[in-house]
């Protein structure tokens, strides 16, 4: 054939051209007044729970209204459209563990020995938290997926990303485009994954009612790589035996987290505001690595992040992926002083919840404080599926008591019922 174009690859690897755009010396003003909210401006509440727009909803209530969400409720519907199995590598199958697992096979006619080696994947975005802080939001998105990863027993290794955001030509979209590359690259850099590539998708925007461009939330989409040694070694969310100790990595329940840029701020109190939590990586790296090293052990039965939602909604996807009960108590007492909903929805502190057979509890215990200090707590154990899902205080108030088949009815119909599907 003909050449139709010869282009030199220096013009475009080296040569290309770079737009000068100023960048915003601070915040934007919507981001200013998102920072200026507190949780102090919510309605109080108390261990019962709390008075929304008139109506009182226990925490039974909230707890379900968030499963029905779907940012938390089970993607089933999405991935059984897929062949998750082909070639038959799959290890981990979807929505049982917090990223996907897969075997790694020799090639064929290699002389290889066959291994045992495996490879977990996970994407993740939290676009909320970026919108109110790409630089912080950016970086809680790498340790989220570093996170995940953790969960299933794999060392994190590489990321590519995929940057979804309004129009770089608007003040606005230039600065959340710039903060969210710079909190990306330091979370890769706190947690030793390289970025290996990616792809950008900008000028994503759409009309609002009076007919002005509105720019999406910045989406900077994280997908996660990670090596697992020995497929021997490895776990799921859901719980396994009944009477594991079930056991809180990261902040200790005691320790305030805030609801901002959370699930629960958004859903119950249709607010999205605040600063979403800061990412201590130091925290990150510990809670990450004893995980690791607890599964690696068999120390650890099941392993899941608490993400969105926080605690009870993590508790929760433990019960429904296990098709067990829990019993929890939060180790503070029902009169205290902090607000209980930043205690059940709070988000952020690095958190792993486990699950650890009795015969282990006492090695693991020790392994914890010489590596974790005081962050983190043992909650209660793993009981049977009639028993559902206790949350007590220290006290002995009961502030939650779920039926696990009606959470489960909620939290995998979410999205099915939405499209006005029905299994």
């Amino acid at each position: 054939g003909e050449v139709a174009a010869e282009i030199p690859a220096k013009a475009l690897a080296e040569n290309t051209p770079l737009y000068e755009r100023k960048l915003l010396s601070e915040p934007p003003e919507y981001v200013k007044l998102a920072w200026e909210w507190t949780s102090g401006k919510l309605p109080t509440c108390d261990v019962r729970g709390i008075e929304v727009h008139g109506e009182f909803l226990s925490w039974q209530d909230i707890l379900l209204k968030l499963l029905n969400t779907p940012s938390i409720a089970s993607k089933s519907w999405v991935y059984r459209q897929y062949d998750h199995q082909v070639q038959n590598n799959t290890v981990l199958l979807p929505g049982g563990a917090d990223a996907a697992v897969l075997r790694l096979r020799p090639l064929s006619g290699s002389t290889v020995t066959p291994w045992e080696s495996g490879v977990a994947a996970t994407v993740d975005c939290n676009s909320r938290y970026v919108y109110l802080d790409p630089y912080e939001g950016a970086k809680a998105v790498v340790a989220e997926a570093a996170r995940n990863l953790s969960c299933v027993g794999a060392q994190p290794l590489a990321v590519t990303d995929n940057l979804n955001f309004g129009s770089p030509e608007k003040e606005i979209g230039y600065w959340q485009l710039a903060y969210a590359c710079k909190g990306i690259s330091e979370g890769c850099k706190e947690l030793g994954t390289p970025v290996t590539g990616g792809n950008v998708s900008l000028y994503n925007e759409t009309f609002d009612a009076q007919g002005n461009p509105q720019a999406i939330y910045p989406t900077p989409v994280v997908g996660m790589v990670g090596l697992i040694e020995d497929l021997q070694k490895i776990c799921g969310q859901g719980w396994q035996n009944v009477g594991d100790g079930i056991y809180l990595l990261g902040l200790p329940v005691s320790v305030k987290l805030e609801l901002g840029g959370s699930e629960y701020l958004a859903v119950i109190h249709h607010t999205v505001a605040g600063k979403p939590p800061k990412i201590d990586f130091a925290l990150e790296r510990d809670v990450q690595q004893v995980c690791r090293y607890g599964i690696s052990h068999k120390w650890i039965s099941s392993a899941h992040d608490s993400a969105e939602g926080g605690l009870v909604v993590a508790l929760a996807e433990c019960c429904l992926s296990g098709n067990l009960g829990a019993s929890i108590n939060l180790g503070i007492s029902s009169n205290g002083e902090c607000r209980f909903d930043e205690v059940l929805f709070g988000e952020g502190g690095a958190r792993i919840l486990v699950s650890i057979p009795g015969t282990y509890q006492q090695v693991w215990e020790s392994y914890l404080q010489a590596h974790l200090g005081n962050n983190w707590q043992k909650l209660g154990s793993v009981v049977n599926l009639s028993s559902g899902l206790t949350v007590s205080t220290l006290d002995d108030y009961e502030v939650m008591r779920m039926d696990i088949p009606q959470m489960g009815n909620v939290y995998h119909q979410a999205i099915a019922q939405r499209l006005a599907f029905y299994e």
